[in-house]
């Protein structure tokens, strides 16, 4: 049977629908924090998330975003939000307003799993977009960005053989700033380094984000 991740921070939501789940045939695996899901992502890819809209300081259309494999998705929340339903379908996911009927959500998971070859196939949102004269703030220091995707960034730096921190904000000069996660860090020359990392736009700056990439050919 498929292998559902349930990703929900309140222990009673996460252990209902595991529970509904399981009863209705599916193999089920939970996690209850953004980043006890991103390494199950990383480390066994299940055939379709769920996941709460509301991490901690994280959100579910991130997760959605960063995972390492494009999978079927649905995204669940307790409070309708035009944005941030808009924010979930750009990214791929069904987007759920709690409370559901549990006919519904199955049913859209059925939907979701008969579907998941197709979407299987990168779209072109989620390639990474070759950009010029763009530059951000990086630990006080000026990065070059190379290139640019929903949910990361390739940039050069003068890092004089420092490696950067595995978390910092890059600040772009429209007054943008991102939480990002340090993915690798390769030297280039002898003063300058090339790096990729994971982008979390927060509410107020993914709609700002998202249409950047689009608007990069």
């Amino acid at each position: 049977m498929p292998t559902i991740l349930i990703v929900d921070d309140h222990r009673v939501t996460r252990l209902g629908l595991a529970e509904m789940l399981t009863d209705a045939g599916y193999d089920v695996v939970t996690a209850g924090t953004f980043q006890e899901a991103r390494r199950i992502l990383r480390e066994s890819p299940p055939d379709l998330l769920i996941s709460d809209v509301r991490l901690g300081s994280f959100n579910g259309i991130q997760l959605v975003i960063s995972a390492p494999n494009r999978l079927p998705a649905i995204v669940i929340t307790g409070h309708a939000d035009a944005v941030l339903e808009a924010e979930a379908r750009r990214s791929g996911a069904d987007y759920l307003v709690k409370p559901f009927n549990p006919e519904e959500l199955l049913g859209l998971i059925r939907q979701k799993l008969a579907s998941a070859p197709a979407a299987q196939a990168v779209p072109r949102r989620w390639r990474r977009k070759e950009v010029a004269g763009l530059s951000a703030d990086v630990e006080g220091q000026n990065a070059r960005i190379v290139d640019i995707s929903y949910g990361g960034v390739r940039f050069e730096i003068r890092a004089a053989g420092e490696a950067l921190p595995e978390t910092f904000q890059l600040r772009f000069p429209n007054d943008m700033s991102l939480q990002a996660d340090l993915v690798w860090q390769s030297t280039l020359s002898d003063d300058v380094s090339v790096c990729g990392a994971a982008v979390w736009p927060e509410e107020a700056s993914a709609r700002q984000w998202f249409g950047l990439v689009d608007t990069v050919t």
